[in-house]
């Protein structure tokens, strides 16, 4: 009963968010990134996720020689029937492609149930944040 209570509560902590992040290149971990140049064609969104950068202490500026190319997919946007007529496991997700001269290194992404928000894009950043040092 207790171990039942105790999965409860870590899943009522952690919401219904999944990370999942790979290592393309280990030598990023030895390094500090200093900065980011984002990449998204969502102007709204991209504006959010600059800001959330810039609050995390991460400079964003486009001479940058690290790019975040952002994914991102709402349910709302899936055309889908299948998805459309028996839901899915989750509502969206948002996916981080960090990359060094064309080349992908580092990539996070979360997948979630419920509503979108931008708490949601600090979590990423957050999750990047223990992956890999940024200056």
């Amino acid at each position: 009963m207790r171990f039942l209570l105790m999965i409860g509560f870590f899943i009522f902590i952690t919401g219904c968010e999944n990370f999942y992040t790979k290592v393309y290149d280990k030598s990023i971990k030895e390094k500090d990134i200093n900065c980011v140049k984002i990449s998204y064609e969502n102007p709204f969104i991209k504006s959010k996720i600059i800001k959330a950068f810039k609050e995390e202490g991460i400079k964003v500026q486009d001479d940058c020689p690290y790019t975040i190319n952002v994914k991102a997919k709402f349910l709302s946007q899936c055309t889908s029937p299948q998805a459309k007529s028996i839901g899915a496991d989750f509502d969206g997700f948002m996916r981080f492609d960090l990359m060094e001269k064309g080349k992908l290194i580092y990539r996070c992404q979360m997948d979630w149930k419920g509503e979108f928000s931008e708490d949601r894009i600090k979590d990423l950043i957050e999750k990047m944040k223990e992956d890999i040092s940024f200056k």
